[in-house]
């Protein structure tokens, strides 16, 4: 089933899709093929606008395909999703759960929103693949007594990539590796494997931009710029918080390819400042706000109630969401250690938007897969109960 929806999503994104929109790593991708340089305007030099794996992966496409570069991008992702629901399985499977694996395999591969994913040209593609394969490489030495010094090598690898694809998942991988030395899965030799590892590949990223920006930039530039964003009128839900108009918007993005992105930075948070007068009540706000819109839908598809989103994301992410928070309940009493291994999953993933803006639904696909691990779960306690009742 895995493979013929996959072969169905290829056929969709040639026949009906056929075209696609790109972002800034497309910017960038094309500066470093054209001008072998990490830009994303020339004129200004160098940039970590974008973290550098989702750009110099669709640079390689455009170096072998040239103008049909997208179409292959598109057609290489829908052939990476084939592996998340074998790794969601492989995941699982660790802990003893098959069954669960089995169930929420199903989940993504019959998702709407995962169907139509691999077109769009985007960072998580990517990022889901390789944030599910270092879960796997984790827990296989977290279960495991007598692990190989290879084992650590490639977990410290494989969070490099991570953490140069995404930066929303640093603070929840950091934490999760020391909980390695804490609860004594490894010793500190092996934890200095994996941090040196890391270190290592992931420096040249820093290096790189402080010879460029001369200043320490760990990871990317927008930061006020993601904020400032979550007041705007197309990043804002609420219309007492969108404080910055259409054309202030429109005129400083269009000042983006002549001023400094660090520049920027600043005019963003002085925007910001102005527009807020620094009143604490404003980010409060925002942040509920932001908070909802991640975790229904975005803003610009609120007032949207075509059958597409009503079916397909706006009644299906309310489902999900009402039978994670029911597996929630179930799952304190199984097991508070997967618990409150799920409260901080997702509040990793949720406290960066709601500083920000949730004005993307990708930013939520970035973890929606977690849930159908928890309704698999869910789905298999009732089962349990069901057989145990039928018995009585």
């Amino acid at each position: 089933m895995n493979l013929f929806i996959v072969i169905v999503k290829i056929l969709y994104i040639i026949l009906i899709q056929k075209e696609f929109v790109t972002l800034e790593d497309f910017t960038i991708a094309k500066n470093i093929v054209k001008y072998h340089q990490y830009s994303e305007f020339i004129d200004q030099g160098g940039t970590a606008f974008k973290l550098p794996v989702y750009p110099f992966f669709i640079s390689f496409f455009l170096e072998i395909f040239g103008d049909n570069a997208l179409l292959g991008i598109a057609i290489f992702q829908a052939l990476l999703s084939f592996f998340t629901p074998i790794l969601l399985f492989r995941i699982t499977k660790l802990f003893g759960f098959e069954k669960v694996g089995i169930i929420a395999g199903f989940f993504f591969i019959f998702s709407p929103s995962y169907f139509l994913y691999p077109g769009i040209i985007e960072a998580s593609n990517v990022f889901i693949s390789i944030l599910l394969l270092w879960f796997y490489l984790y827990f296989k030495i977290w279960f495991s007594v007598n692990n190989s010094n290879n084992e650590f090598i490639i977990l410290g690898i494989v969070s490099a990539l991570l953490f140069l694809t995404q930066v929303v998942v640093v603070p929840l991988a950091c934490i999760m590796i020391l909980a390695l030395l804490i609860f004594k899965k490894i010793n500190f030799r092996q934890f200095s494997f994996i941090v040196i590892v890391t270190a290592l590949l992931y420096s040249p990223w820093v290096i790189r931009n402080y010879i460029i920006f001369d200043k320490i930039v760990l990871s990317k530039t927008p930061a006020w710029q993601n904020i400032y964003y979550g007041f705007t009128e197309n990043g804002q839900l609420m219309d007492d918080l969108k404080l910055i108009s259409k054309e202030k918007d429109h005129q400083l993005y269009q000042t983006r390819d002549e001023i400094n992105e660090l520049v920027m930075e600043k005019i963003y948070e002085d925007e910001i400042v102005k527009a807020t007068k620094n009143e604490p009540h404003y980010f409060v706000k925002k942040a509920a706000s932001n908070f909802f819109c991640l975790w229904f839908v975005p803003p610009k598809y609120f007032d949207d109630n075509s059958l597409s989103v009503l079916f397909g994301r706006k009644i299906y992410v309310v489902l999900l969401n009402i039978f994670t928070l029911v597996s929630l309940v179930f799952l304190y009493r199984r097991s508070k250690l997967l618990f409150w291994f799920s409260l901080l999953f997702f509040a990793n993933f949720s406290f960066p938007y709601m500083i920000g803006h949730a004005a993307n639904m990708r930013f939520k696909l970035d973890f929606e897969w977690y849930q159908f691990i928890l309704i698999a779960l869910l789905i298999l306690e009732f089962a349990g109960y069901y057989k145990q009742k039928k018995r009585i």
